[in-house]
């Protein structure tokens, strides 16, 4: 399997995979300077305290209490406003700061580059990369025919120099971004034959990824499937039979499912 920083694709029989742990990992380091840069609220001189409920726990044998037990309810919206006075406290703490935070930011913004971007891989006739637009904070996942030019450095220098053919963009993560609100990418996998990317998502925050299915030939993603709590998914050789691993309570994999 040959893989980079961002993009990992396996050249034999089995589909493409996409991995973005790294390009993740340059999108929060963004959106963290960027939530720095935001205008600083009033002075608030001591931290919110959150109610407490009772709330017994038992396992193993051993019972507790955990007063905190509510904050599981993420959509509450106490809990929301607690954790928004606690992000009020946190800039009001930081305030004498504020200077610093525009200079760190004017810095690391300066040397970041404008475009990132990943090298092509060849799958198939495909070339398969990723890159984050300029101006935007999310990546891309894009696609060009690879030139007839034989041999992989020929092609790589031929899609340097835009003789591939056109770009096709696969997967969008700004535009899920700002319909939703958030997104975070679990898992990409284009199938064998090059015509479908099932990939999961999560836009709540809750780490519990739904699959989707895209038909790559008319950039249409595939209805009534839905599927929450998925962990991993691969196609079979067929291009028709998926297999995915549902998450338990305690979001680990613990089934296996086929759909054909």
């Amino acid at each position: 399997m040959a893989s980079s920083a961002f993009i990992s694709i396996k050249r034999t029989k089995i589909p493409f995979s996409l991995n973005s742990f790294s390009i993740t990992k340059f999108t929060l380091f963004s959106t963290l300077i960027k939530n720095h840069h935001q205008k600083i609220s009033p002075q608030i001189t001591s931290p919110p305290v959150p109610k407490k409920l009772p709330f017994t726990v038992s396992a193993h044998g051993v019972t507790w209490n955990d007063p905190y037990h509510w904050m599981r309810k993420t959509n509450d919206p106490d809990f929301i406003n607690y954790l928004q006075q606690e992000n009020l406290y946190a800039q009001s703490f930081m305030k004498d700061t504020e200077e610093i935070q525009k200079g760190l930011f004017s810095e690391m913004i300066s040397r970041m580059p404008s475009k990132i971007s990943t090298p092509p891989e060849l799958w198939g006739p495909w070339l398969y990369y990723q890159y984050i637009p300029e101006g935007k904070e999310f990546p891309v996942l894009c696609r060009k025919l690879a030139a007839e030019s034989k041999g992989w450095m020929k092609t790589v220098s031929s899609y340097v120099i835009g003789v591939a053919g056109k770009e096709q963009i696969l997967l969008d993560w700004n535009e899920i971004a700002e319909r939703y609100g958030y997104v975070h990418v679990g898992t990409c996998r284009v199938s064998p034959d090059h015509n479908y990317l099932a990939y999961t998502i999560d836009v709540t925050g809750s780490e519990q990824f739904v699959l989707q299915i895209k038909d790559l030939r008319n950039d249409c993603v595939l209805p009534t499937l839905g599927v929450e709590g998925v962990v991993s998914v691969e196609w079979a050789q067929d291009s028709c039979t998926f297999f995915y691993t549902l998450s338990d309570q305690n979001q680990r994999p613990y089934r296996q499912f086929s759909i054909l």
